[in-house]
C-alpha cells in the first residue's frame, strides 16, 4: 500500500506575510478607490467655484486658480492615471525581479500618500495630472511586485497559491468597492476647503485619505518577510527591451489581434462607468431634466457605485461557478447583451420624473440582474486568454500579462472618450458612448467566433481525411 506524505503546514512567518499582503492590499485599494471617487467630486467643486464668486474654494485657492472643467478635460485628467499604470507596470515589474519585491510593494502606498497630500493643497490642472500619474505609479509599482511575491512565496504549494491569489483578488476588488463608500463619506464630511494650522487646504478629504495609505504601508512594511531570490538556473536575465519585443510579438499574433479590440472596448465601458459616474451623479448643474444627473450627494453616490461593484463581483462569481463550460465567445456575447439591457434600463430610469415612480424599483431590479449578466464577459475573456496560451506555451506569463495592458488602455480610452459624450448629452451621453462601444465589441466577438468556427471545421476535416 502506497503511503502518502502528509501535507506540511506552511511556516508561521509565511502565513503572517500572506495575511499582511492581503490586509495591506485591501487598505491600498480602499485608499485608491476613495481617491478615484474624490477626484471626481473635486472636479465638480473646482468647476462650481469658477462659476460662483462666493464659493469657499475660490476664496481659499484664489480666483485665478479655479477653472471651468468640462467632462472632456476631467476625463483626460483622470485618464492620466491609466497611462502611468500601463507603462509603469512594465518597468516596475521588471525591476522587482531584479531588486526584490518588498521595496516596490511598499512604494505603492507611498506614492499614493504623496499624491493625495498634493491634491489636498492645489487646484492647478497640471499638478492634478501629476497626482493622477503618481496614483498610476502607485498601482504600477505595487501590483506586479505583489503578484510576483505571491508566486515566490507559494512556489512550494499550488493549493496555498490558489488560496493566496484568491484572497488577493477579493481584497483588490472588495477594497475598491469599499473605497467608493469611504470616498463618499470623506467628501461629505471633509470635502469643503479649510485653513488648518494656518495652511489653506483645498480639501481635507484627500489629506485624511493619506492615513489609509500610510496604514497600508505600515502593514506591508512590518508584516511582510522578504524572500531572498533563488539561485538562477543558468538562464540569462530578460531585459526590459526584450520583454517589450516579446509583448509586441504576442500582441500581433492572429488570435490576440482578433480578441484585443473587443476587450479593450469593454474595459473602456468600465472606464466610463467607474471614472465619470461619481461626478455625473452629484453634478446638479449639468442636465437638470435628467433624473440621474445630480440626484445624489457624495455619500449616496459612493454607496451606489459600491453596490454596482459588489453586484458585478457577484455576477463574476456566479458565472465562474455555474457556467464554467459555456463556450468563451458565447459567454462574451451574452455579457455584451447584458450591457445593452443595462444601457436601456439606465436610459429609462434617467427619464423618469422621480425615484418615487412605481416603475423605478422594477427597473432597478432588472438593472441589477443585467449587471450580473454583463459581468460574464470578464471571466470568459480571462479564460479565452488562458486558451490562447496553449498556442504559446513558452510565453504564458506574458500573454496573461496582457490583461493589465488591455485594462489600462481600455480605462484610459473610456475616461478620455466618454467625457465629450457627457458634455454633449449628460447621462444620456454616457449611455450612448457605452452602447457604441458595446456594438463595436459585439461585432469583434462575432467576427472572432466565425474565425473559431472556421478553425474548428478545418481541424475536423483534417482529422477525418487524415494525413496526406
Amino acid at each position: 500500500m502506497v503511503q502518502t506524505k502528509p501535507a506540511v503546514p506552511a511556516p508561521l512567518h509565511l502565513i503572517r506575510s500572506l495575511v499582511s499582503v492581503t490586509v495591506g492590499s485591501l487598505l491600498l485599494r480602499t485608499a485608491a478607490g476613495a481617491m478615484g471617487e474624490n477626484i471626481q467630486f473635486y472636479l465638480n467643486s473646482i468647476h462650481d467655484a469658477a462659476r460662483s464668486g462666493a464659493n469657499p474654494l475660490r476664496l481659499i485657492a484664489g480666483a485665478s486658480h479655479v477653472y471651468s472643467i468640462s467632462y472632456t478635460l476631467g476625463g483626460i485628467i483622470i485618464g492620466s492615471f491609466f497611462v502611468a499604470e500601463l507603462f509603469g507596470s512594465l518597468f516596475f515589474g521588471a525591476w522587482s525581479d531584479r531588486f526584490g519585491r518588498k521595496l516596490f510593494i511598499i512604494l505603492g502606498p507611498l506614492f499614493g500618500a504623496i499624491a493625495v497630500q498634493i491634491t489636498a493643497l492645489t487646484t492647478v490642472i497640471w499638478l492634478l495630472i501629476v497626482t493622477r500619474i503618481l496614483e498610476g505609479l502607485s498601482t504600477a509599482s505595487n501590483a506586479p511586485a505583489t503578484l510576483g511575491y505571491l508566486a515566490d512565496a507559494t512556489a512550494h504549494s499550488p493549493k496555498l497559491r490558489a488560496r493566496a491569489v484568491g484572497y488577493y483578488e477579493i481584497a483588490t476588488i472588495g477594497g475598491i468597492a469599499l473605497g467608493f463608500s469611504v470616498g463618499g463619506w470623506l467628501w461629505r464630511n471633509f470635502g469643503s476647503p479649510k485653513i488648518l494650522a494656518g495652511i489653506p487646504v483645498t480639501s481635507p478629504a484627500f489629506a485624511l485619505n493619506a492615513i489609509i495609505y500610510l496604514a497600508s504601508m505600515l502593514v506591508l512594511l512590518y508584516g511582510i518577510r522578504d524572500i531572498r531570490e533563488r539561485p538562477e538556473s543558468g538562464q540569462p536575465r530578460t531585459h526590459i527591451k526584450e520583454t517589450l519585443k516579446n509583448y509586441w510579438r504576442i500582441f500581433t499574433s492572429p488570435r490576440v489581434t482578433g480578441f484585443a479590440p473587443a476587450w479593450i472596448a469593454i474595459n473602456a465601458v468600465l472606464g466610463i462607468w467607474i471614472n465619470l459616474t461619481a461626478r455625473i451623479l452629484t453634478d446638479r448643474n449639468l442636465r437638470p431634466h435628467q433624473l440621474l444627473v445630480g440626484l445624489f450627494n457624495s455619500l449616496q453616490a459612493g454607496n451606489v457605485r459600491a453596490v454596482y461593484a459588489l453586484f458585478f463581483i457577484l455576477g463574476i462569481l456566479l458565472w465562474s461557478i455555474f457556467f464554467p463550460h459555456v463556450r468563451r465567445t458565447t459567454a462574451m456575447i451574452v455579457g455584451i447583451g447584458g450591457l445593452f439591457v443595462s444601457d436601456f434600463l439606465l436610459w429609462a430610469i434617467n427619464h423618469q420624473p422621480s425615484l418615487n415612480v412605481p416603475l423605478v424599483p422594477i427597473l432597478a431590479v432588472f438593472l441589477v440582474i443585467s449587471i450580473m449578466i454583463q459581468s460574464g464577459f470578464t471571466p470568459a475573456a480571462l479564460a479565452y486568454l488562458a486558451d490562447i496560451t496553449e498556442d504559446h506555451s513558452s510565453n504564458r506569463g506574458a500573454i496573461m500579462g496582457l490583461y493589465s495592458v488591455f485594462l489600462g488602455l481600455g480605462q484610459f480610452l473610456g475616461a478620455s472618450l466618454g467625457g465629450p459624450f457627457v458634455d454633449l448629452a449628460g447621462a444620456d451621453g454616457m449611455i450612448l458612448s457605452t452602447v457604441l462601444l458595446g456594438i463595436f465589441a459585439g461585432g469583434m466577438i462575432l467576427w472572432l467566433r466565425a474565425a473559431e468556427n472556421r478553425r474548428i471545421r478545418l481541424t475536423e476535416q483534417t482529422m477525418i481525411s487524415g494525413p496526406a
